[in-house]
């Protein structure tokens, strides 16, 4: 009886590897073809640069100095369920900064870059802490032949990684723009109310990470991606097909490993923008919605915080804005436009020059 129990559970065993061999050969197979579709219908947008044997994405227009490099980072910090960071939290396309750069460019260089992991650039290795993404970003702009000195303008997560991009660089950075800037301090528990929003970031780390790349590759993401068209009408200056892109890219699968990268890298962000240092006297302006998910629920200490990273300046200064949720780039343009424009003419006006 025992050998048969025995050859019964071999058996059954061999069938269930070989259904799962099956299982994951197939979905390597849609997820290659899915994306060769994708590939298809939206064709990338920029060139690829090679920063050592990973390929980012960058795509520049105009010229002159200082150049605006524009830096989308990752939301999920402005939502409250695990849910609606998944399906809205992922790190953003550069290519959302479409109008804004075409405006920008009409006076210098403006480029936008996809961090790794978003729009056409490819995953970067655990963990991809702003360090990581610092050095990313460097690599990248000295293979694409932009030459510093640089207005950066970041959002959201983003916003550590261009602040510690100014301490490890500081000679490459002139001014800076920050769009609802994420504060290191932001998920810390002892904020009244914080502690919902930081419970999250515990449960995910390099094992989690790894899972997510597995996930990535045999199709598991995109079969529960959501399945629901762009939002209309597009943005202001953007046209609908720009925008159908924008939005592909934003929910797309790898995009969600990405996510589960930012979210793993969390406490090393903050940790190394907490430790980077003040921006010193360089021109720094932070915009700053007043009715984001955070503000709505805590806004002392949405304000209080944005008031906070403003003062890593000494010529800092804090713009409020009247916008209903964490996309200003979207919703507020003209305001972005005008902030860099200002950082410009601040960077171009200073004694000395240009740096």
């Amino acid at each position: 009886m025992y050998a048969k129990l025995r050859t019964a559970a071999l058996a059954a065993s061999i069938v269930g590897g070989g259904v799962l061999a099956i299982a994951l050969v197939s979905g390597l197979l849609y997820e290659q073809v899915q994306r060769a579709r994708d590939h298809e219908h939206f064709p990338q947008i920029g060139r690829s640069v090679d920063i050592g044997g990973r390929m980012l994405n960058i795509y520049c227009s105009g010229a002159g100095q200082p150049a605006v490099i524009f830096a989308r980072g990752a939301p999920w910090m402005f939502y409250n369920t695990p849910k609606a960071m998944f399906e809205n939290g992922a790190p953003r396309p550069g290519y959302g900064w479409v109008w804004i750069q075409r405006e920008l460019a009409k006076s210098t260089t403006a480029c936008w870059y996809d961090r790794a992991g978003s729009g056409w650039s490819d995953l970067g290795p655990y963990p991809r802490d702003s360090a990581s993404q610092a050095r990313d970003l460097h690599a990248l702009l000295q293979g694409a032949g932009v030459p510093p000195p640089y207005v950066l303008v970041a959002e959201a997560s983003a916003v550590l990684d261009a602040h510690v991009y100014a301490g490890i660089y500081p000679a490459d950075v002139a001014g800076l723009v920050f769009v609802n800037g994420v504060h290191p301090d932001l998920l810390i528990d002892t904020h009244p109310g914080i502690r919902r929003l930081a419970r999250f970031r515990g449960f995910i780390g390099h094992s989690q990470d790894a899972m997510a790349q597995v996930f990535n590759q045999i199709g598991l993401y995109r079969l529960g991606l959501p399945n629901r068209p762009a939002p209309a009408p597009p943005p202001k200056g953007m046209t609908s097909s720009e925008w159908n892109t924008i939005w592909h890219l934003t929910q797309s699968s790898k995009a969600r490993s990405a996510l589960m990268q930012d979210i793993a890298s969390w406490e090393q962000s903050t940790a190394e923008a907490r430790t980077a240092g003040s921006l010193g006297d360089r021109p720094l302006i932070v915009l700053s919605a007043e009715n984001t998910a955070v503000a709505s629920d805590y806004p002392s200490v949405w304000m209080e915080l944005q008031t906070d990273l403003a003062r890593l300046s000494a010529r800092g200064r804090n713009v409020v804005l009247n916008e209903s949720n964490g996309d200003l780039i979207y919703q507020a343009p003209d305001a972005v436009v005008e902030a860099a424009r200002q950082a410009i003419a601040d960077v171009r006006h200073q004694p000395g020059g240009l740096r």
